[in-house]
């Protein structure tokens, strides 16, 4: 880890990725190992409580990871103050800030991807109330 992580429960999402120090826009925050399924093992994945933490990796190939470290920790916004990069040569994840990050502000990424993407589905097909 490149600054001090801590997990905090957030009111309404559980637990949640906070870090000690203020994260500038555009550094790194974090470097995740990411550990891949075999195509077998999706459904049973997908099906399954850990299925919550999982990031599509190769979806053609229904290949998807754990982000080891805090990397399937971080909890979605609709507008997100860190992003993701996955690079899967390297079975690597990257998460960095794409704006400034405050001490003890929650880190979250947009699960959809593309910053204003409320992503509410993920969160209905679980029961759950999306917080922005």
């Amino acid at each position: 880890m490149l600054k001090q992580l801590y997990i905090q429960d957030i009111k309404g999402k559980g637990r949640g990725v906070c870090c000690t120090q203020t994260i500038a826009e555009g550094e790194t925050i974090e470097l995740c190992p990411m550990l891949v399924t075999v195509p077998d093992d999706c459904n049973t994945i997908k099906s399954s409580h850990l299925g919550d933490y999982i990031y599509s990796f190769i979806k053609e190939e229904k290949l998807f990871a754990l982000a080891l470290g805090f990397g399937s920790l971080y909890n979605h916004a609709t507008y997100n103050n860190a992003a993701y990069l996955i690079d899967t040569e390297n079975k690597m994840m990257t998460i960095y800030a794409v704006k400034d990050i405050p001490a003890g502000v929650e880190i979250c990424i947009n699960y959809g991807g593309d910053p204003g993407t409320s992503y509410d589905k993920w969160f209905t097909d679980r029961n759950l109330t999306a917080v922005p």
